[in-house]
């Protein structure tokens, strides 16, 4: 026996004519199989059609609030809910294929919008605003001049000349007071305008902030920008004075720690606590980052630390060298001690904490 035949240990191969009669076998085994099963299929699709079929018309009958256990339904019949129109007006129906087109609301509308994810849809009739669900019923009455759109669980409406908001269940939240709203709330509160000045209220109507501004934004991370005689500041949510209204613009950064500001065409920048970074002395803006160092300025993608000295070493390299703002007339570095400097029109300056230039001897 040699080498080759000690390692020759697989089994004959099978003959050829065997294969096709079990394929044929396998093939005729699954036909027989599917036949059998068919009626089973057919007695499980209608069903599942018919059960969300029976859904849908349910939550179409309900005529009262929608009951426990029946959360699903603005959420099955809102993607469906589409507008038509008949003999000038505007309603909406809901077509599901295989269950049919069922009219939900008739065309009596003078404008319908869409529905929105609340499942309340903007109407006017006669002149008169409100919104409807989609059981055709009024969440909100139509007996506003306006109504606005929702945010946050609250729409603006006008009656008679004044604005105030409603919930989504028709109920008046905040009375309709107010020559304006601004429509968005943000941190609990909403800006009101009261003879000619802005201030802010809360979900209940209370006053939170009293008028007093010419001009305000909505508040972000607890802040707002509020104008008095065309100069720009900040507040807190309990209408405190962060940064007194002096500059002629402020704007809000990605940094949420970080405040853009602007006096006289220069710029500078203050933390969300109102201490002041930089002085309203650069040509333009830079980049500005915060972390648990401290600021970064990033100029010309170099990053300079304001922190201490210990932070500050290691940016020696860029510290060594001026960064351009914007002309050669105005630079800026900080100094080994983490110190801003900066020069303009041939003097130096040191930038101390209170934002004042102190010339450098």
């Amino acid at each position: 026996m040699n080498s080759l035949s000690v390692f020759n240990t697989r089994p004959p191969k099978k003959s050829p004519k065997y294969r096709l009669p079990i394929l044929i076998g396998i093939l005729l085994l699954t036909a027989v199989g599917i036949f059998l099963a068919q009626p089973w299929i057919n007695s499980v699709e209608p069903s599942a059609i018919k059960t969300s079929c029976d859904k849908i018309r349910q939550c179409l009958r309900v005529e009262q609030a929608w009951p426990p256990g029946m959360e699903y339904c603005p959420r099955v019949l809102v993607p469906g809910a589409a507008r038509h129109r008949a003999n000038g007006k505007w309603g909406y129906s809901v077509n599901f294929e295989e269950c049919g087109a069922d009219s939900i609301i008739p065309a009596k509308f003078d404008v319908a919008e869409k529905f929105a994810f609340n499942g309340l849809a903007k109407v006017s009739q006669g002149g008169k605003w409100g919104y409807v669900n989609l059981k055709g019923g009024e969440a909100i009455p139509l007996n506003y001049d306006e109504v606005g759109d929702f945010d946050h669980g609250m729409v603006p409406v006008k009656r008679n000349g004044k604005w105030g908001y409603s919930d989504a269940q028709g109920l008046i939240t905040v009375p309709t007071h107010f020559d304006a709203v601004s429509g968005i709330w943000q941190d609990g509160l909403s800006a009101v305008l009261v003879q000619g000045k802005w201030g802010y209220v809360n979900p209940h109507g209370e006053m939170a902030i009293k008028p007093g501004f010419d001009r305000v934004t909505k508040f972000q991370d607890g802040l707002a920008r509020v104008q008095i005689k065309r100069k720009w500041g900040i507040i807190n949510t309990a209408g405190e004075l962060v940064i007194q209204p002096s500059f002629d613009a402020i704007f809000q950064t990605s940094d949420p720690h970080l405040l853009l500001v602007a006096r006289n065409q220069k710029y500078g920048y203050f933390d969300d606590k109102g201490k002041e970074i930089i002085p309203p002395h650069l040509i333009k803006p830079v980049r500005a980052r915060y972390n648990s160092g401290g600021w970064q300025i990033v100029l010309n993608s170099a990053a300079l630390s304001s922190a201490s000295s210990a932070a500050a070493a290691s940016y020696n390299v860029l510290l060594s060298a001026w960064h351009f703002l914007d002309t050669p007339n105005e630079k800026l570095r900080f100094d080994e001690n983490g110190k801003a400097q900066l020069w303009r029109n041939g003097e130096w300056f040191h930038v101390s904490q209170a934002g004042k230039l102190i010339n450098i001897k």
